[in-house]
């Protein structure tokens, strides 16, 4: 026995299309989904690789403060373990290990470098070489003092302690060297060529291969410089960066396959089907169609006039012909 045929105007279903992973991935025999596709991969390679560049910065920021973070704070060794003699620089790991060395200062070769931040203020941070005992100099980074009257100089440096002087700092390497013109007896950066010949010209011995940066002397100086601050251990923004970045890739790929999903429930859709003769189909009568409850009733019926009609006369006569034209055929 044959199915009822369905009644005109029903919906007709397409054809299912799984939606799963599978119907996704028979998106890609339409060269416009294969495309998109392509589109999706390269964003999301492209976004790998700029959270690997990020990672791998954080990676740099990590090691350069590896040696602040272990050596800062550690117990202070002797001098020529660090920083010998023979005017080798200290090794990247040993950078801020804590010295304790003996010696006296020359004041007569003071350096001062200009441009350094002390706090939210601009000064200068004063460099005096320390002579040792085997007639070598370290020089030492007693502070910061700020800017005088003038753009030249400070209004004053306090001056070291005289005779021997114990003296514990924190090893640093020689810093790069600036072009720039300063005044005598100053230098833009704690760089080993500028400082030497400050120093050299005003009959200072041979300076070790790097620097300290003084954290206490005895016996100690009033008025001194202002110590040096702690600095800072911060990682920047690279982490966040890498977390981002790998999320914009995983959101390329995301968006893709849930494009794919939303087309193939729309092609599931049921699609409405107007029966020929219809108003809005092909060839038939153009124009609203009417409601149902106003299909059933009939054409509407003609307003009556609300003056009185007299019983018998001819108008009571055509007022019955119109009712009856009007009411539906049984």
């Amino acid at each position: 026995m044959s199915a009822p045929a369905a009644p005109p105007g029903a919906g007709t279903a397409r054809p299912p299309a799984g939606t799963g992973a599978r119907g996704v991935l028979g998106l890609l025999r339409e060269p416009g989904w294969r495309r998109g596709l392509g589109l999706a991969v390269a964003v999301a390679v492209v976004c790998l690789l700029l959270g690997q560049w990020q990672w791998h910065r954080r990676q740099s920021r990590l090691a350069a403060n590896a040696p602040l973070v272990s050596n800062y704070d550690a117990t202070p060794v002797a001098l020529d373990t660090v920083l010998p003699a023979d005017g080798s620089p200290p090794a990247e790991e040993d950078v801020w290990t804590p010295v304790r060395v003996s010696g006296t200062y020359d004041a007569d070769a003071t350096v001062l470098v200009r441009n350094r931040q002390h706090g939210e203020a601009i000064g200068y941070d004063v460099l005096v070489p320390l002579v040792l005992g085997d007639g070598t100099a370290l020089l030492v980074d007693r502070g910061w003092v700020p800017a005088g009257s003038t753009t030249r100089a400070p209004d004053a440096v306090p001056a070291p302690p005289r005779g021997t002087v114990t003296v514990t700092a924190r090893v640093r390497g020689w810093e790069a060297a600036r072009d720039s013109t300063v005044p005598g007896g100053q230098v833009s950066s704690v760089a080993a060529g500028p400082v030497a010949e400050v120093t050299s010209s005003a009959g200072a011995p041979a300076l070790r291969g790097g620097y300290a940066v003084l954290a206490a002397e005895a016996p100690s100086a009033v008025p001194a410089p202002a110590l040096p601050e702690r600095p800072g251990v911060d990682e920047g923004p690279h982490l966040a960066y890498t977390v981002q970045w790998y999320g914009f890739a995983l959101t390329a790929l995301v968006v893709w396959v849930v494009a794919g999903r939303r087309e193939l429930q729309a092609r599931a859709l049921p699609v409405r089907e107007v029966p020929d003769g219809a108003a809005g189909a092909p060839g038939g009568p153009s124009g609203p169609v009417p409601p149902p409850a106003a299909r059933r009733r009939g054409p509407a019926r003609p307003a009556r006039s609300a003056r009185p009609v007299r019983r018998g006369s001819d108008e009571e006569a055509e007022d019955l012909a119109v009712d009856a034209s009007a009411r539906p055929q049984r």
